[in-house]
């Protein structure tokens, strides 16, 4: 649980939309998991939804919400940039299916994909979200 005592209005409101980033949670739950009164919990929350941050479904539960992906599409990734150059090298020296992730935690995030234009193809959209026990590309 984070505690809030000490910090700042925008403080507060981060520690809200990372509560609700480890998991969808009503309104109840999120004063648990921050610690924040019911009154403040709800009003950063609140706030957050009017920027689209987080979002509320009919059962009031709190969940991402979509100006964070938004927001996310105009951050610079200095890895997929990187492999923008690389991928399409090793795809035509392989001739196969190129891919790079990025390790969180137990599980890989693919950033860069890149399929060659005939032969066997193992198509991962960038964004997939695969376990690290499994496949090449978690070796």
């Amino acid at each position: 649980m984070r505690q809030y005592s000490g910090i700042g209005v925008l403080d507060k409101a981060m520690t809200v939309l990372h509560a609700v980033a480890e998991q969808p949670c009503v309104l109840a739950d999120l004063c648990e998991r921050t610690g924040l009164p019911r009154a403040t919990a709800h009003r950063l929350a609140v706030g957050l939804e009017i920027h689209q941050l987080l979002s509320r479904n009919d059962a009031g539960v709190w969940s991402l919400g979509p100006g964070l992906a938004k927001l996310a599409s105009h951050a610079a990734d200095s890895l997929a940039e990187a492999a923008s150059s690389v991928l399409p090298r090793l795809r035509e020296a392989t001739e196969e299916s190129v891919q790079v992730y990025r390790r969180d935690g137990d599980r890989r995030i693919c950033v860069a994909s890149a399929e060659p234009p005939t032969g066997l193809r193992d198509t991962v959209p960038v964004g997939a979200v695969l376990p690290m026990s499994r496949g090449s590309g978690a070796k």
